[in-house]
């Protein structure tokens, strides 16, 4: 495949879709979604694994599940409000027919996330066989449902982004996203982007984050790791 010298080299992380060439480099939203499915796994293992008694651990998870749910609502509502309508502004009736169902997915993964959050609450408050039951039900099916979004979005939508914004445009929302997590926020979930990232995937996301965003993840992740490995401490290692 020839790439245009003005392209930059598209990152691809495991379990990604797509990465369509153009001018924008959305580095971040793949980051993003690597570890959105990677803490979706996480959950599915560590439900059926974690015994019913261990009250701490299942506090500890529906925690997790909290800061989880949070990155991806913040992720979702950026998108709904900020990038979409100014594609939609821009784009053809099929590039149309992709954003529209980019909401009309986001619509539909929320009520999973719900259900999701109110099991692991149950699972906290007490825990039995059949919440479990249920919690690892709704986990497969927003893993299955999650999945093919992100994947949808990867191919469809990032080709419309490359196709029809301008590097300032992607700046500038990459910047309204920052101003929405604001510094709390951010420092508090900046380590979950980067678990699990390893070898040369891990250097070539940690050559394009900026050096205040490496900073984050320093200062943050010891306390996002004793809460990481706390939830998930019956995974397979």
């Amino acid at each position: 495949m020839t790439t245009h010298p003005a392209h930059p080299i598209q990152l691809v992380l495991p379990g990604q879709a797509a990465a369509p060439e153009g001018p924008i480099d959305p580095f971040m939203m793949y980051v993003l979604h690597h570890g959105f499915r990677r803490d979706l796994a996480d959950f599915a293992a560590a439900v059926p694994a974690t015994p019913i008694d261990d009250a701490g651990t299942w506090r500890a998870l529906a925690r997790r599940w909290t800061m989880f749910g949070h990155a991806l609502h913040h992720h979702h509502t950026g998108e709904d409000l900020e990038l979409w309508p100014l594609l939609l502004e821009r784009c053809d009736s099929t590039e149309r027919a992709v954003l529209d169902a980019m909401e009309a997915e986001h619509d539909e993964i929320d009520p999973l996330l719900e259900e999701c959050g109110a099991g692991f609450a149950r699972m906290a408050e007490h825990a039995d066989d059949a919440t479990r039951a249920a919690l690892v039900d709704a986990l497969l099916r927003t893993e299955k449902v999650l999945g093919r979004h992100l994947a949808h979005e990867e191919a469809d939508a990032i080709a419309i982004v490359q196709r029809r914004l301008t590097l300032q445009d992607w700046d500038a929302f990459e910047e309204k996203m920052g101003k929405r997590a604001g510094l709390a926020e951010t420092l508090r979930t900046s380590p979950l982007m980067a678990k699990g990232l390893v070898g040369a995937d891990r250097d070539a996301v940690y050559a394009r984050i900026p050096t205040a965003l490496r900073l984050m993840i320093r200062l943050g992740g010891p306390r996002f790791r004793r809460l990481d490995d706390r939830a998930f401490y019956y995974n397979p290692r």
